[in-house]
């Protein structure tokens, strides 16, 4: 705009007015009241005549604003009489449950409509009821286990047995078992119910029928007829079995699905709710013009400088404190923010700017008090929105409440109040980053064409079935990959909103003073408040209540991973990118993070304190670290909450895998039994065609859950995640282990956290989305693999639970080829190292699993192998073979570590006498063990009055002969890499080894007949034992 006087800024201020189709008043002398006239004109809709209370042909100016406003809202009072739904309802204005007449153990939320049970069956009522015309509550369901809904009298009584449904005088429904349920008689009735339903409860007390809707969707009348008139009078009556919550709306705030001539049990404030909607129409328009005032700043400010006229945005401002100022009680009644502001709020989010001068008149206008209850209401009216909105296909309005955070959380003064007092400490902001799934019919009409690989036994029968695909079959597979593809398009969609949420609450320069936090300081904070509320140390006996789902915490683990990639990649002070970051090892030493009193890698805390001095805990390691300390925390804080959460549920997730791959296997032996059933047995092909159209509608139903579990949980971003945690916590880990003693000081997650990651990449992603897929992968299973070889047994670890996880953890390894070639490939150090730790003698240390990696890297070489895989370990038909537990692969022997192994027992003789005299010495106890105790059994048997065989004892017994085969096959490998051990006389040890192997050899030969007779003489004498040895028949 050209700069200039007088005449110029007028002309631009009058186009601006002319443009929102406002009149511009030539009156330069009373410029200021001439330009608020013609603003409160257009804000409030003023026309000639509509001024009751003044001239009709006068404009309004401030002076009468005030006037004018109270006079439009006495109007709205005036229309509004006495509520007609008080007549047949007795009890508070203000509705809820009614905490003293529970039963059984329940957590109940501050406004007392969130109730979690924590009891075998909790029962809770509400403090009004009911006895003459139409009623209806609703129920916002946080789980989907048994729970009883519905209502009950006064007369009835509740134990911890019996709950709503099970007396005279109630009545309830249970979408977990689909049943309707009064004095503990049930029938069929309705539709199951998922986590995020709305269940509404419906009673006539005119006509006695009470009914139920689900997602507004009506599911008849459950009960007809119930006792009605004098001495009766209903209340609304939830019963919870246990870890079960949900949340009630007795009508505080808009019921989502209102029934038509049914009443709320709580009054609804028409006339407060009809004042502000007026109020918020008038707001709406005045942000509107203040938001094109912010784009045209120049104009405004230059306005305001250069005449005697009060600034644009400074009239515009008045003008908002006269509505704000009347607007403000209001906003204390949630059912006005949600029906009103939320409302405006969602029109306002198309454009950032409305939303930024809304937000920037509430906090200059409104007192600290009456902006803490509408920021408390406003969110936990939006995350109520979010959470319990009906799934549509497009996810449309799931994502008109996430761009409206994302418009509030632009704002930074709102960013900062919001994570201080609301997000964390009022609601569970993870629920904002959880994905809801579908029901069943909304996820047909997501996925309508299912296809399915049938039943294979090995990847070369399921390629040549691929190849015979029918036209229809192909045309169902093309179908079911396009509509998984348009979902996995759409949830990302959902995602972004969702991680640039993440974004913002990250954002670590938006301290406008020195001693002023910034956002991502804030979260920070709030963050390991968090992770200290819902996650349970082991250690801690501790019980959680009302803590956030594993699913809402998967999520956020996800969002939060992408959000502060992000930042570390963009954040100019950073040295370390997201590839590069780790927590320095200092950290576990300083304290800075709140551990809940994990164990740390050394033992306990107070202890290391003592025995580590000044000089043993130094870092070596003395690069710089340019990193935000605050991301380094973020980091640390991610590592714990995966290990403890995030984990089990991507596990917990694969078990749908399972079970789906468990109905096809059903399905087609089925469908291969009803091809060769003669049609002469009709009732057998009837079974058998109606388990084939039962077992087909769970394949189809299995098809589309894992369909969505495919696009939400195991996607390729979400492996990637997981990917990326896996080398965060190894680098962390390698530093530490150069920095002497305080790698003491590392907590115990770290390397379970490095352990759960590896596995879920190759055991819950894959093969859904191969770990070979990975960008990096054979670098990082090389990382994997030293860390596993170079710490199994670090003298510096001596937590005994992280020693036999690293032990576990490195006999699983060795047992797939892909990852033994990964060991394999490291340096030759870390190969004699690892190799010199499984040779050493077997005292004073756990040498069951380190025999065991010893056997696998020899299994395959020795003599006479007759199974692939022990039999009582044979897997299901439904299980992969290539990708099951590590007991079931191929033999994969390696012939390097053979090398190795032969190497170290050449160059030390001594040791390598030691560790035959142990591996003897163990042999002996084990083998003796097994066979005292198969003695027993005999004996037992022998004896009428002892029927069965104490499975324990039975479990005891093939644990020992599995450790005596184990020894005897490292002996096996010992004796064939390295004879000289027994043969060459000129070693002192020689010839005494091998009169001991051969007194063993003969012990073993001597009693393995005796074993023979002794076993068949148990199996002949009592067949009840044939069941609990056909276990370890293999013996």
């Amino acid at each position: 705009m050209a700069s200039g006087k007088g005449c110029k800024e007028l002309t631009t201020d009058k186009a601006f007015l002319q443009s929102k189709g406002i009149k511009f008043i030539h009156k330069i002398s009373d410029g200021q009241n001439d330009l608020a006239m013609e603003f409160i004109k257009h804000v409030f809709d003023l026309v000639p005549g509509t001024n009751a209370f003044a001239n009709p042909w006068e404009p309004i100016g401030l002076s009468m604003l005030s006037e004018f406003i109270t006079s439009r809202l006495d109007e709205i009072k005036l229309n509004f009489g006495h509520s007609k739904d008080s007549c047949g309802r007795l009890g508070s204005e203000t509705v809820e449950f009614d905490y003293t007449g529970s039963f059984g153990t329940l957590i109940v939320e501050a406004d007392r409509l969130g109730v979690a049970s924590q009891s075998n069956f909790s029962t809770i009522r509400s403090n009004v009821c009911v006895y003459k015309g139409k009623w209806i509550y609703e129920l916002l369901l946080g789980s989907k286990g048994v729970m009883q809904v519905g209502w009950c009298t006064s007369k009835c009584k509740f134990t911890e047995e019996d709950g709503a449904g099970d007396t005279q005088c109630s009545f309830a429904f249970d979408g977990s078992r689909v049943q309707k349920w009064n004095m503990k008689m049930h029938s069929k009735y309705g539709e199951g119910w998922l986590a995020g339903d709305i269940i509404s409860c419906a009673i006539d007390c005119d006509k006695g029928i009470i009914t139920f809707l689900r997602n507004g969707c009506d599911m008849g009348d459950a009960f007809t007829g119930i006792p009605i008139g004098p001495g009766y009078a209903y209340f609304a009556a939830v019963s919870l079995s246990h870890n079960e919550n949900l949340r009630a709306n007795f009508g505080s705030t808009p019921l989502r699905y209102p029934l038509e001539g049914y009443y709320p049990l709580q009054y609804k404030p028409g006339a407060d709710a009809a004042k502000a909607c007026l109020l918020f129409t008038y707001l709406e328009k005045l942000v509107s013009l203040l938001a094109d005032v912010e784009m045209d700043k120049t104009s405004d400010e230059l306005m305001k400088k250069q005449t005697s006229f009060r600034s644009q945005k400074s009239t515009l401002t008045i003008l908002g404190a006269h509505i704000i100022g009347v607007l403000a009680p209001l906003l204390k009644n949630s059912y006005v923010v949600e029906d009103c502001m939320l409302k405006v709020l969602l029109d306002l989010s198309k454009n950032h700017e409305s939303v930024n001068c809304f937000l920037d008149l509430f906090f200059s206008l409104l007192q600290e008090q009456e902006l803490k209850l509408c920021m408390d209401n406003l969110i936990i009216s939006l995350l109520s929105n979010y959470r319990f909105s009906p799934m549509l296909a497009d996810f449309a309005l799931q994502k008109s409440y996430l761009n409206l955070l994302h418009s509030l959380l632009l704002h930074v003064q709102t960013r900062k109040y919001l994570l201080k007092n609301v997000l964390f400490d009022r609601v569970k902001f993870p629920i904002f980053l959880h994905v809801k799934p579908p029901d069943d019919k909304v996820l047909s009409i997501m996925i309508p064409h299912v296809w399915y690989c049938h039943a294979s036994k090995n990847e070369a029968e399921e390629s040549a079935y691929e190849e015979q695909l029918s036209k229809d079959e192909e045309y169902d597979k093309r179908k079911y990959e396009e509509s998984c593809d348009l979902l996995r398009a759409r949830i990302q969609e959902l995602e972004e909103i969702q991680i640039n949420i993440m974004k913002l609450l990250l954002i670590g320069d938006d301290a406008a003073a020195q001693n002023e936090q910034s956002s991502r300081q804030i979260f920070q904070q709030k963050f390991r408040e968090f992770l200290k509320e819902n996650i349970i140390s082991p250690h801690l006996k501790i019980q959680q209540f009302n803590h956030c789902p594993p699913l809402v915490q998967l999520c956020f683990f996800n969002r939060l991973v992408k959000a502060l990639q992000y930042h570390l990649d963009h954040d100019c002070s950073s040295n370390l990118g997201r590839n590069e970051i780790y927590v320095p090892c200092q950290k576990f030493l300083d304290e800075p993070f709140d551990y809940f009193d994990c164990q740390r890698l050394g033992g306990l805390l107070s202890h290391l304190k003592k025995t580590c001095s000044d000089e043993n805990c130094t870092v070596s390691d003395t690069s710089e670290i340019a990193v935000d300390e605050t991301l380094i925390e973020i980091v640390d804080g991610l590592i714990v909450l995966y290990n403890s959460t995030a984990h089990k549920q991507l596990g917990k997730m694969c078990s749908l895998r399972e079970t789906f791959q468990e109905y096809i296997v059903a399905l087609t032996d089925v469908e291969k039994k009803i091809k060769i059933c003669p049609n002469e047995l009709v009732d057998v092909l009837a079974e058998l065609n109606h388990a084939c159209s039962v077992f087909t509608e769970k394949v189809v139903e299995q098809a589309r859950h894992m369909a969505w579990i495919i696009c939400v949980i195991y996607s390729v971003d979400k492996q990637e995640d997981v990917h990326w945690l896996m080398l965060t916590a190894l680098r962390s880990l390698e530093k530490a282990s150069t920095a002497g003693q305080l790698i003491r000081f590392v907590p115990d997650f770290y390397v379970e956290a490095c352990i759960n990651s590896y596995n879920a990449l190759t055991s819950y992603f894959h093969p859904i989305i191969p770990y070979t897929r990975l960008e990096g992968h054979e670098k990082s299973l090389m990382q994997y693999a030293i860390f596993l070889s170079s710490n199994f047994s670090d003298h510096r670890i001596v937590n005994t639970d992280i020693q036999d996880s690293l032990i576990q953890a490195l006999a699983c390894f060795v047992c797939y080829p892909q990852s033994l070639r990964a060991l394999e490939s490291m340096p030759e150090e870390n190969c004699i190292t690892m190799t010199k730790a499984l040779l050493a003698p077997y005292e004073g240390r756990s040498w069951a699993q380190t025999n065991w990696i010893l056997l696998r890297l020899w299994k395959g070489c020795g003599f006479a192998y007759r199974y692939k895989h022990l039999p009582h370990l044979k897997p299901v038909k439904s299980q992969d073979h290539e990708h099951t537990t590590a007991n079931l692969q191929k033999p994969c022997p390696s012939k390097i570590f053979q090398m190795y192994i032969q190497m170290i027992l050449n160059l030390d003789t001594d040791g390598a006498t030691k560790l035959l005299d142990t591996v003897l010495n163990q042999l002996n106890w084990a083998f003796s063990e097994f066979v005292s105790m198969l003695q027993e059994f005999h004996n037992n048997a022998a004896t009428p009055s002892i029927l069965w065989i104490n499975s324990r004892q039975l479990k005891i017994c093939a644990t020992c002969f599995d450790i005596s085969v184990g020894l005897l096959r490292v002996l096996e490998m010992i004796i064939h890499l390295n004879p000289d051990l027994f043969l060459d006389f000129s070693q002192p040890n020689s010839e005494l080894l091998l009169r001991r192997l051969f007194q063993k050899l003969k012990m073993l030969w001597k009693r393995q007949g005796r074993m023979q007779s002794t076993t068949n003489e148990i199996l002949a004498t009592d067949t009840s034992f044939e069941q609990s040895y056909l276990q370890v028949e293999y013996f």
